[in-house]
């Protein structure tokens, strides 16, 4: 039995750890706590780890990175957009679903 399965596995958590960072941004439009500095060295790591993954034929390694790659993307670019934007949750106004659910 090949132990890629753990590979995937973790790559699977991966996705899941991701989600509600993403959530947040595209649902509430609120940056609280994201560092697009912190993002943007991430994702350009993903980068180079990708590049070693597809050149070493890692296809657990590979997938891993495709999606890191995607996720600090995302994260990096609403995280600008949204930049000093806050949800009702993190001190901000009256948007975004938090603020929907009290009226």
């Amino acid at each position: 039995m090949s132990a890629h399965w753990l590979g995937y596995a973790g790559t699977g958590l991966v996705i899941v750890a991701y989600l509600p960072q993403i959530t947040h941004l595209l649902r509430e439009h609120c940056s609280a706590g994201v560092s697009s500095g912190a993002y943007f060295l991430w994702g350009v790591a993903a980068m180079l780890l990708l590049s070693y993954a597809i050149a070493e034929g890692d296809p657990v390694f590979t997938a891993l990175q495709v999606y890191q790659v995607a996720a600090t993307g995302t994260i990096f670019v609403f995280s600008r957009h949204y930049r000093d934007s806050l949800c009702e949750i993190h001190g901000g106004g009256s948007r975004g679903r938090a603020s929907a659910a009290i009226a």
